[in-house]
């Protein structure tokens, strides 16, 4: 399986590196008398591997240096820090890796779902489409969704508000969780599947924390909750993608290869972590950031969503429902998750710090959020937490305000006649529909 996925993860990154779809759909390369047809399980792999890589690489890398786990410190990574080299054209390329290599290549692999029959496939295919409109509304608010991916037929698709493409999110994800518990159809995901190799349950638990990770964010704590208990129930349910090495990498590891020394763990982060003695994953976390790193290795499982993370929606949400006997059980297992991640011992010792468990009748809000800060090191979740709750407190740099969004990509400025204004969005002010 290591093999395979190595083969499949180059032909991806290949994809990337030489695709010209615009992010708006449709092969425009392509002869319409001598057409094409790749069969969905073909087609499966590079997606899969597509969504993981940006959403292991961009929107890992511009949320966590925004929220201070990480910092840029050379070349053009230092103004990103600053704020004032968050210019569009920095944002294009992770705009059209989710809209073309993820979710015009979606499109199309449902429709083959569609056309064959295969019912489990189009649910898979259905909650990650749900994925990475989420993610991309996360960050962007409103986003061309009902005119987008419509090729040459609409090359200017308007913008949707943030709030209806959310929910034709939630949609996707109860209509995929839907065909998995019913017939599995003509072709039956299998070994392709690189994110659960086709096991349909696995599926069900990630449409259920995806769909908790949005409720959380919509304020909705009581079904937030629900559906957080029914997702995973250990390490072992968490969905993400197994880089098999170094010929074929995590992209983390890439990036401190080719870009040694643009951006390191953050000293901001490393002094909240030590208020509580928390040697062991920072020892861990904070060596310098390169090829050797102990945590940022070739072959990275790289998480799209995880155990721990439910485990801390949960202790959230029963928090601010006055159940503080489960919010206590679940933010320690949410720290242990996190020792476990790291491989970092000293679990026992670390909690038993009346800083890090006062018990259960003391445990506040602010402390379940900071050890969930500490827990998603590298997930870009981090980023929506820090907008919804205001922990971490953080302080922006130099004192100037920390962006609470990110900017729209120059190319739908230069290219689409429906996008707001060049210099309309103020990352600094402009919040997002779910933060306003």
């Amino acid at each position: 399986m290591k093999f395979l996925n190595k083969i499949l993860l180059i032909c991806a990154v290949t994809l990337v590196m030489v695709g010209c779809e615009d992010y708006i759909g449709g092969d425009l390369n392509a002869d319409p008398n001598n057409p094409t047809s790749v069969p969905v399980q073909a087609q499966m792999p590079s997606i899969q591997i597509n969504l993981a890589d940006v959403y292991g690489g961009a929107f890992s890398r511009f949320n966590c240096m925004l929220v201070q786990q990480v910092e840029g410190v050379a070349r053009q990574w230092s103004s990103f820090n600053q704020y004032t080299g968050l210019t569009p054209n920095r944002f294009d390329a992770a705009w059209n890796n989710i809209y073309e290599n993820v979710l015009n290549e979606i499109r199309i692999a449902k429709d083959n779902a569609t056309a064959d029959g295969s019912n489990h496939y189009l649910g898979v295919l259905k909650i990650m489409e749900a994925f990475a409109w989420l993610t991309a509304a996360d960050v962007w608010d409103d986003i061309p969704f009902s005119e987008a991916l419509q090729g040459e037929a609409n090359f200017s698709p308007g913008y949707d508000d943030q709030r209806t493409v959310i929910n034709a999110a939630y949609a996707m994800i109860d209509e995929g969780i839907t065909l998995l518990n019913g017939p599995a159809g003509a072709v039956v995901p299998g070994g392709e599947d690189v994110f659960f190799g086709g096991n349909t349950a696995a599926w069900i638990k990630a449409g259920n924390a995806l769909k908790a990770r949005g409720l959380l964010h919509d304020g909705d704590y009581p079904k937030a909750m629900d559906l957080a208990m029914n997702s995973f129930a250990s390490a072992d349910d968490n969905w993400g993608f197994q880089y098999p090495d170094a010929n074929a990498a995590g992209q983390w590891y890439r990036f401190n290869r080719d870009r040694t020394g643009d951006l390191e763990f953050n000293p901001q982060f490393g002094a909240m972590l030590m208020e509580t003695n928390d040697t062991n994953r920072m020892k861990i976390m904070n060596p310098v950031f390169t090829t050797d790193h102990p945590y940022m290795v070739a072959d990275f499982f790289q998480e799209l969503i995880t155990y721990r993370e439910m485990q801390f929606v949960v202790a959230e949400c029963a928090m601010r429902a006055g159940d503080n006997a489960t919010a206590h059980t679940s933010y320690l297992n949410g720290i242990k998750a996190s020792f476990d991640r790291l491989g970092a011992a000293g679990y026992d010792d670390y909690v038993a710090q009346s800083s890090v468990d006062p018990g259960a009748a003391d445990l506040t809000l602010e402390m379940i959020m900071n050890q969930k800060y500490v827990a998603m090191f590298l997930q870009p979740e981090v980023f929506s937490d820090w907008r919804r709750t205001l922990f971490p407190k953080l302080t922006g740099v130099q004192n100037t305000v920390i962006p609470v969004r990110w900017d729209y990509p120059s190319t739908e400025y230069l290219f689409n006649s429906n996008a707001p204004a060049a210099g309309a969005v103020d990352i600094q002010v402009d919040r997002v529909g779910w933060n306003r």
